[in-house]
């Protein structure tokens, strides 16, 4: 516009850019005079300057503090909310409430009593017995609660972000349960991680569960406890074999650096960005390309990194898993040996030299069939196997159907039909073991029948990160 000897220019902002809430964004308004421009230059020019600013992603803003965000999300939630021991939380089906925290993605519940900011994992961890027969009035000492305290919280790194709480474990006289309080606690712990109860899960009013049907910690008339099936309904019995979605508070006070909580951009509190080897960086749940396929980081230790498959063997890479790609388990696990023949080796490496030495021999284990249902018995140090690949074990991190097969990599709703059962390493007897399912329970087939497999590798400690985050939008590349 004239006088044209004089032009604005701004520097430092422009269309699009996001601004997280309270983050202040500087910019300048650059001045260009040309005094040769015109024989009689001008020397002033009127400057109008307007900023619109757009709210972005269902009114919640991007990165802030964790606090202010849920509040957010609690006001505007298309299905309301649900009071629930003295806090707050978010009822109906959600989009904008997913987080990535150490190494997993959960979803966010709501505000306890307390301020802190209640998340559940988006997809089951594990797969293992609740308990001992007859005993579901006893959560303490189930191996449900075990396991989360020995197990997958000793591997979380941010403990110190988490707050401890009274788990509530009072019996329900039907599955339909949703009471707001918790009046007769059969629980006399307080701990930093524990599971949802029924009554949660009720009032909630969230249909769109995962596989496999996952435990409460609710007990159930005759001494069992309640399950959540695929479907979101919930029934009683047994110490099922059943899948683990482990329910932490983190503190208030925390702010989140990016994300709009959607599944496919969650809320992140910190960069994960980084460089160094793999097994000293990474965190168990997080997602690693290696051979130009999705793994996810099961163990870390100075012999390299555990990975299992984020997906199943597919012999021709089409993308369908045909009968011809399932296996048998075998007597004595043949299985454990035909993983590591050459033509599977060579998938494995995607017939890359470079990447088959990335692979450690490393010395597998069945463990023992479970005795009186405890998990434990299967994990220890026996019955092994030598080879390049191996299979996960029933009780370990991971040994579930991945929320990321679930949903094909974020791009449909949850469903069964995305997921296929496999086989694990867990033997029953010396004709059956277990398999994880697409939707209900783990249980224990033939080993003459067939099934899919989940590969799991360990990577040689002196592979090295060059780029990502460990999230599965930007796995680490090696």
């Amino acid at each position: 516009k004239e006088p044209k000897d004089i032009q604005f220019s701004i520097d430092g902002l422009k269309v699009n850019d996001k601004l997280k809430a309270r983050e202040t964004k500087t910019f300048k308004v650059k001045v260009n005079w040309d005094s040769n421009a015109t024989s009689i230059p001008e020397t002033s020019k009127d400057l109008s300057l307007t900023i619109d600013f757009v709210q972005d992603t269902n009114n919640v803003a991007l990165g802030g503090n964790i606090t202010e965000l849920v509040q957010d999300l609690l006001e505007t939630s298309p299905d309301g909310t649900y009071e629930y021991m003295g806090g707050t939380y978010l009822r109906g089906d959600q989009d904008s409430n997913y987080i990535w925290f150490d190494g997993f993605l959960w979803r966010i519940m709501g505000i306890n009593e307390d301020g802190s900011i209640r998340v559940v994992t988006e997809e089951s961890v594990t797969t293992i017995p609740w308990g001992k027969q007859y005993t579901g009035k006893n959560y303490d000492d189930s191996h449900a609660n075990d396991w989360l305290n020995n197990n997958f919280y000793p591997m979380l790194k941010d403990k110190d972000l988490l707050v401890s709480q009274t788990w509530c474990s009072e019996e329900a006289a039907n599955r339909n349960s949703s009471r707001a309080t918790c009046m007769n606690n059969l629980s006399k712990i307080q701990g930093p991680i524990g599971l949802l109860s029924l009554d949660e899960v009720n009032r909630a009013r969230y249909l769109n569960y995962h596989a496999p049907a996952f435990a409460t910690l609710t007990p159930a008339n005759g001494d069992g406890i309640y399950y959540v099936n695929s479907d979101g309904t919930a029934g009683g019995g047994g110490n099922l074999y059943a899948g683990i979605r482990p329910v932490i508070n983190i503190k208030s006070e925390i702010d989140l650096i990016s994300g709009d909580g959607t599944r496919v951009n969650p809320f992140i509190y910190e960069d994960r960005s980084t460089n160094g080897k793999l097994n000293d960086h990474s965190l168990i749940g997080e997602y690693v390309i290696y051979a130009g396929r999705n793994y996810r980081v099961v163990e870390t230790s100075s012999s390299g990194t555990k990975l299992i498959l984020d997906g199943y063997y597919d012999s021709n890479n089409d993308g369908t898993i045909e009968e011809s790609d399932k296996m048998m388990y075998g007597e004595n696990c043949t299985l454990c040996t035909a993983i590591n023949e050459e033509s599977f080796i060579n998938w494995i490496s995607n017939n890359n030299e470079t990447d088959r030495n990335k692979l450690v021999q490393t010395t597998w284990y069945r463990g023992e069939a479970w005795n009186e249902l405890d998990y434990k018995t299967n994990l220890v140090p026996v019955n092994p196997y030598e080879g390049k690949v191996g299979l996960i074990r029933a009780g370990e991190i991971l040994a579930a159907q991945s929320e990321t097969i679930l949903s094909k990599g974020h791009t449909v709703n949850d469903s069964q039909d995305n997921v296929r059962e496999y086989w694990v390493s867990t033997f029953k007897n010396d004709t059956s073991a277990y398999v994880v399912p697409q939707g209900l329970y783990m249980f224990s087939s033939s080993v003459t029948n067939q099934y899919v497999v989940r590969p799991v590798i360990m990577i040689s400690p002196d592979v090295q990160i060059l780029g990502g985050n460990g999230t599965f939008n930007e796995p680490y590349q090696i």
